[in-house]
């Protein structure tokens, strides 16, 4: 008889079970977790990370629904809509720019949608949250939809929050 993954998601504030920050296997006393960069599964310790994280945060599912997170990308991901600083946002003010943040094991990844219609790295949400910085981007959050939209109204783009 073989035996079956166990799946699990990592979930610990601002995350939810329902919107993880990750996805985990295990096969008797192997583990895998799936990357948020590359998209495949890894084996614990055969890249850079070499430890699980802590078990009060892993939460089982069925593989059903290990199979639909891995299919729904943007379940993983969160998106913010930049403002200049909260005073713009206040104010009505359009936002400049989308953020996104995707937290896979391998590293934290935050990008902004850039000048030639690219993603690229950003220190926005480090930036938003810097009590030290007198004047700070404001970071409105939104859904998958929500950042959809907004690309479409800022730069007349669809498929930007494609992953």
């Amino acid at each position: 008889m073989s035996e079956q993954y166990e799946y699990f998601v990592k979930a610990e504030p601002p995350y939810t079970e329902e919107r993880p920050s990750g996805l985990w296997r295990r096969l008797g006393e192997e583990w895998d977790y799936l990357s948020l960069l590359d998209w495949e599964w890894h084996k614990l310790g055969e890249t850079t990370v070499r430890t699980l994280p802590a078990m009060d945060t892993l939460h089982p599912v069925t593989a059903e629904r290990a199979a639909a997170l891995e299919a729904d990308r943007q379940a993983f991901v969160r998106y913010w809509a930049y403002f200049v600083d909260e005073d713009d946002w206040k104010e009505g003010e359009q936002p400049t720019t989308l953020v996104r943040r995707r937290r896979s094991p391998e590293r934290l990844l935050d990008e902004s949608f850039q000048e030639g219609d690219v993603w690229g790295r950003t220190n926005a949400v480090e930036r938003s949250r810097d009590l030290r910085t007198s004047n700070p981007p404001y970071l409105k959050e939104l859904s998958a939809d929500e950042a959809e939209a907004l690309a479409q109204e800022l730069f007349g783009l669809t498929g930007v929050t494609e992953l």
